[in-house]
């Protein structure tokens, strides 16, 4: 399977526009996505933030692009336009019956579009109930996109945690969003509760997002006033919340979420709700990327998040057990085969997932990924292993196919 970085090409910032939207994802120097299809940019600020980066684009997906805008270059060249109108030629438009929307695009852009949206969000609160509205029509499409493809979207957030820190805040309060929400439901939430909870982890890190990206991306030492932030953002964040109109339940979640023991006489759902997000907060960092320390594998992550506060397995350890599995979605294991792969599924037990063979017992990247049942003795998990230790990116949409 070929690396993300062998199937890059250069793209100029030059046919970016503000207000104007690409059929195709961009990305930066290493493939990191940046800006997905059909992402309109906002702001003169975001234009610049992405002109000032080396920004490049998957071949087969710039293809149809690159070519319409080759044919009205030459069309332009023939009929001898100046060279600045040649630089601002634009491709043609496709017609709309053959642009992707909805369901049909592809998972990765959905989720994408969301931490997207998210960002612009929580870097912009404010105490209107319409800015509480847009965070729950994010946190409904979320669970749109989950209910149609659980593993999947468990796949891309842990995968893309481990290997990305681009609008880290968002990005995390999804995946806590996601494992949270399918945990709760194994503990007896219902779906109230749960909905709840869902919208506390979107938005837990209301208060500090701009710190906790910046943390993610760089490796400055923290300062008092940086201290002092993460202290007090739990509360602050609530404060916030309540300002919004939001509902008391999230906002008592979100001020508890960093608690690690019980307060008497606490709501039992709520109490619940908080010590269950904080664990998978802390499940979702260990394993994220950042610029200080290397990740954590998921299976490694999820083991430790499985442990309560004295050490030992309790009840909310039990539901993120038989939720994520030993080997979450995401995860890099190898197989008694000999061969290398992803987890992509949880198959039919905590220890037999379902996993896409990126490397053969050869020790070569294959060409198309293989699905492996591995409660079949032949491909059962042998070791859990880092992304170091694979080496290989795999091609989302080829892995997805197989989900």
């Amino acid at each position: 399977m070929s690396k993300v970085e062998d199937r890059l090409i250069p793209f100029s910032p030059q046919y970016l526009r503000v207000g104007e939207a690409l059929p195709f994802g961009v990305r930066d120097a290493t493939g990191n996505l940046l800006l997905s299809a059909g992402q309109v940019i906002d702001s003169q600020e975001q234009l610049a933030h992405l002109s000032s980066q080396v920004l490049t684009a998957l071949e087969e997906e710039s293809a149809g692009w690159r070519r319409r805008l080759t044919a009205v270059v030459d069309n332009m060249l023939r009929q001898n336009a100046s060279l600045k109108e040649i630089a601002g030629a634009r491709p043609s438009q496709e017609s709309p019956a053959s642009r992707p929307t909805g369901p049909s695009r592809a998972l990765e852009e959905q989720w994408e579009d969301l931490i997207a949206q998210l960002d612009a969000l929580l870097r912009d609160p404010r105490e209107d109930p319409m800015w509480l509205a847009r965070v729950e029509e994010v946190l409904h499409r979320g669970e749109r996109i989950v209910g149609s493809k659980p593993d999947a979207s468990l796949y891309y957030l842990i995968w893309r945690a481990g290997h990305s820190s681009l609008r880290y805040c968002a990005q995390h309060g999804l995946l806590t969003c996601v494992v949270v929400s399918q945990v709760g439901s194994l503990l007896g939430l219902d779906v109230s509760e749960r909905r709840r909870l869902g919208m506390a982890a979107l938005v837990m890190n209301v208060s500090m997002i701009r710190l906790q990206d910046q943390l993610a991306a760089t490796d400055l030492p923290l300062t008092t006033p940086m201290r002092l932030q993460i202290e007090q953002h739990a509360e602050r964040g609530a404060a916030l919340l309540q300002a919004a109109g939001a509902d008391a339940a999230v906002c008592r979640i979100v001020a508890l979420h960093h608690e690690v023991s019980q307060r008497p006489g606490e709501d039992s759902k709520i109490e619940l709700s908080a010590q269950l997000l904080r664990r998978v907060d802390i499940f979702a960092a260990k394993m994220s990327r950042r610029k200080t320390r290397r990740s954590m594998s998921p299976v490694q992550a999820a083991r430790a998040a499985c442990l309560g506060s004295n050490g030992q397995p309790d009840a909310i350890g039990a539901g993120l057990l038989k939720g994520l599995g030993l080997y979450p979605p995401g995860s890099f294991v190898a197989l008694a085969s000999g061969e290398k792969g992803i987890v992509v599924g949880r198959g039919k037990g905590p220890s037999q997932p379902e996993v896409a063979s990126l490397i053969g017992s050869s020790g070569m990247a294959v060409t198309d990924p293989v699905l492996r049942d591995c409660s079949d003795p032949r491909w059962q998990v042998k070791a859990a292993l880092t992304a170091d230790d694979v080496r290989v990116i795999p091609i989302h949409a080829k892995v997805l196919a197989l989900i």
